[in-house]
């Protein structure tokens, strides 16, 4: 692989571009950045850690999330060196704004290299407790555009809090409000593309028309005290499975892989239309229907250039011989597209992957050379067929096993190896459906 395309490569992991990349909190024209007052200081945050005699189930749903992962993720350090050598820190700033809020606007991350293990408690825990129960405002849904008002009122979606002696407590109506998700989960460039849109998905195509919101998929209600001792109430888990995992130790792995394939074992329905019989030496033609039935925006969504959602399909005679296929793996367990290292190009293969495009309408992986997105994801609401075909060979008898699957990662293999990150490897492949049909040949 070359210098170049291995930086742009290594650039697209996880989204992390330079927009509003300088560290001041003056609101630009576009809204990039947030009004929250400059000179946050580190001790106006408690740690997570504090939180947990009083949470311990928060604490702990927390703890293995992918919040808490933020700033611990492999992949987003690996990202954020490549930026600093091969772009003079140009990704600095935009990089922590999201992945830890707290050691950015405090400025206990300076722009260029630093060792997490000597940040404090609040910078290394990502998006921690103190952080997202101190969001009083949202002044842009994108980028990070989230105000924060540290202090002893902690906020949340409690209407009638129960007093305790750490900290005052609060309702506050955003935190019902898929906003505040969406401040942080959409993204736009400078030149106003938006490369992740996640809340713009939700808000314009998705389950905002039913009245649900983020919180209702991706923090499962249950009963429970807040705090120990409290009165029992409906809860939200703080766990927060979408559609990343955590690729190194980290708490609740287990856990955490069953929520994630849960979530997304439930998000699209799938049907496989195929005839009852065909004639060996003719042609037979079959389609899978994909329809995001279940699901408040774009399947897959967050960093679409990063997720891979394809189908595999194979057809096998009844004596075990594979006759056709799509949607399988080289020997680096890439797909057969044009980002296999092997000749062979799989034409019929369905991948719901997004490509970032230059002005003139090349791909690039450097989110700010991007003009625009192709993005084949599926909307919500929306079904999209793929049709398939191949010509039966003469002579076939018996039944034919037609066998789909609907397969996700959260990224391709090829990025990771871009990045130097092979010891993570493989990447955990989630079965989202399967289905099989026998057709007999005459």
């Amino acid at each position: 692989m070359s210098p170049i395309r291995a930086r742009c490569l290594l650039v697209i992991c996880l989204g992390l571009v330079g927009t509003g990349c300088d560290n001041s909190s003056t609101p630009t024209d576009n809204g990039n950045n947030d009004t929250t007052p400059a000179l946050l200081q580190i001790s106006d945050f408690s740690p997570a850690d504090s939180c947990r005699s009083c949470h311990p189930n928060h604490y702990n749903e927390w703890s293995g999330s992918m919040h808490a992962y933020a700033l611990k993720d492999p992949v987003f350090a690996a990202v954020r060196a490549v930026g600093q050598s091969a772009y003079a820190f140009a990704l600095d700033g935009a990089c922590e704004k999201c992945h830890s809020p707290i050691g950015q606007r405090s400025g206990e991350i300076k722009w260029g290299p630093y060792n997490i293990a000597d940040l404090s408690p609040q910078s290394q825990e990502g998006i921690g407790c103190d952080l997202c129960h101190t969001i009083t405002a949202i002044n842009s849904i994108s980028n990070a555009g989230i105000v924060l008002s540290p202090g002893d009122i902690k906020y949340g979606s409690i209407k009638d809090p129960a007093a305790n002696n750490f900290h005052e407590s609060e309702f506050h109506p955003l935190y019902h409000e898929s906003a505040f998700c969406g401040a942080c989960h959409d993204l736009i460039t400078d030149n106003g593309l938006e490369l992740e849109a996640v809340y713009r998905e939700w808000q314009q195509g998705g389950l905002a028309v039913t009245g649900k919101n983020c919180f209702d998929c991706h923090m499962e209600t249950y009963q429970g005290p807040a705090a120990t001792g409290g009165p029992v109430r409906t809860l939200h888990r703080h766990s927060m499975e979408g559609a990343d995992l955590a690729l190194i130790d980290f708490p609740f792995k287990p856990e955490q892989l069953q929520g994630v394939t849960k979530l997304l074992r439930s998000a699209l329905s799938m049907q496989v239309v195929a005839p009852a019989a065909v004639v060996a030496g003719e042609q037979l033609n079959f389609q899978i229907k994909l329809t995001n039935d279940n699901t408040g925006h774009n399947v897959p969504t967050g960093v679409p250039f990063n997720r891979q959602m394809w189908l595999s399909v194979i057809v096998q005679n009844q004596a075990g011989t594979e006759l056709y296929s799509s949607g399988g793996l080289d020997a680096n367990d890439d797909l057969m597209d044009e980002h296999s290292a092997f000749p062979f190009r799989d034409t019929a293969l369905f991948n719901a992957q997004a490509t970032m495009l230059r002005a003139d309408s090349t791909p690039t992986g450097a989110t700010w050379e991007a003009a625009y997105l192709t993005n084949p994801s599926i909307r919500a609401g929306e079904t999209r067929t793929i049709d398939y075909g191949f010509v039966v060979p003469s002579g076939t008898i018996g039944n034919l096993n037609l066998r789909v699957a609907l397969l996700f990662r959260s990224f391709p293999p090829y990025v990771f190896r871009g990045l130097a990150l092979d010891s993570l490897l493989p990447i955990p492949i989630i079965s989202m459906a399967e289905d099989t049909v026998l057709i007999a040949t005459n």
